[in-house]
């Protein structure tokens, strides 16, 4: 038991006080009252785990006593007691309606109230172990979150005539997809990739799969290399996980050179408003496709066009309908929002999921990646 274990008796019998801080007084710390005032007063003034009330007391009745423990102290369980047998299931629902632990008659055996004491405070320790892991559980998933985001470009990438913004909506503390964008020699990247499910399993998933692509950038850029590593280095994958992932080099002469593995097109918005979409060049990433080849696709962009990049979360948001967003949409807006900047173009398909949701939260991470050849 805790040490600190309080009990607090309240009943205007001064025998019944009497009898039960003999029965409980070596084991908790005792304080009895005779009515609600005085308890009210105790539970202002001191802590108390349990209280024992009888149902009947001169200056009120214990339910409403029970009533405002619970309301103002829901630390507080309460044990209701009484000496009348007339209607007991009454008295029992009365007392559970009002959130009393337990009912009691008198009289009562003292191995009983014993026993009932020590079973309600020991629930209570096992309810406040668990609020402690849980409280911790979360404070690590929030950390998780905050190291996982800070992994994200805090501000948009620029060079060589190209710009890059992006943004993540995660639907749980962490996520499974991830994307990068960094100015390298004689270019930019970016890759947005999305592990299967979502949660702490994908975002281990997703942080092996990071670790994987830039260990293979860091040996070269070009995407047929950076494919062919990444693909013979997802060993760690069980047979069941998989990823999309678009990896891809923007180059100053606007040539765009990329390896896209199972993921949604890339949308490419041209100056005359036309969308096309450069669709996968080469299965998912699988233990089972290791071994075959990831093709680079290969185009030129102008000056203002755009390429949006984007995970499956993003058109698959689901309304209170329970009707998907579909990637005919998401295009559409795309197109829309080609007059705006890059920044404002990804906050506002952002919009679009969250507004097409209803106030719903997404069920998938949800992922846009901006990019524009800027002249």
């Amino acid at each position: 038991m805790r040490q600190h274990d309080r009990i607090l008796v309240v009943d205007d019998d001064p025998g019944m006080r009497r009898a039960i801080e003999r029965i409980l007084a070596p084991s908790y710390s005792v304080e009895s009252v005779a009515g609600a005032p005085e308890a009210l007063a105790c539970l202002e003034r001191s802590e108390f785990d349990l209280a024992l009330v009888d149902v009947r007391l001169k200056d009120g009745d214990g339910y409403t006593l029970c009533h405002a423990i619970r309301a103002r102290w829901p630390e507080t369980d309460v044990i209701l007691i009484t000496g009348s047998i007339s209607e007991p299931d009454e008295k029992l629902f009365r007392s559970l309606e009002e959130g009393a632990f337990y009912f009691l008659f008198k009289p009562f055996d003292r191995r009983v109230l014993r026993a009932l004491v020590e079973r309600c405070l020991r629930l209570q320790q096992e309810r406040e172990t668990k609020d402690r892991y849980a409280q911790a559980l979360a404070e690590d998933l929030e950390k998780a979150r905050l190291f996982q985001h800070s992994l994200l470009p805090r501000d948009p990438v620029a060079g060589e005539g190209w710009r890059i913004e992006g943004r993540l909506l995660s639907c749980d503390a962490l996520g499974g997809d991830f994307y990068l964008a960094q100015a390298v020699d004689g270019g930019l990247v970016f890759s947005v990739s999305d592990v299967v499910w979502h949660g702490v399993s994908a975002a281990m998933y997703a942080g092996m799969l990071r670790s994987t692509l830039d260990a293979a950038r860091r040996r070269g850029v070009d995407p047929e290399r950076v494919g062919r590593e990444v693909l013979l280095g997802i060993d760690f994958f069980e047979a069941a996980a998989f990823a999309t992932m678009v990896y891809a080099l923007l180059l100053p002469d606007g040539r765009l050179r990329y390896v896209n593995a199972g993921h949604p097109p890339l949308l490419w918005l041209k100056g005359d408003g036309a969308v096309e979409r450069l669709g996968a060049t080469g299965p998912l990433l699988n233990r089972i496709f290791r071994g075959r080849p990831l093709p680079v696709g290969e185009v030129t962009l102008a000056p203002g066009d755009r390429l949006l990049a984007y995970t499956d979360g993003t058109f698959e948001a689901r309304n209170p309908a329970d009707q998907e967003l579909g990637p005919e949409r998401l295009e559409e807006a795309f197109a829309d929002l080609r007059s705006r900047p890059p920044g404002e173009a990804a906050d506002a398909l952002m919009d679009l999921v969250m507004a097409h949701c209803g106030g719903r939260p997404v069920t998938d991470d949800v992922t846009v990646v901006m990019v524009e050849r800027e002249g």
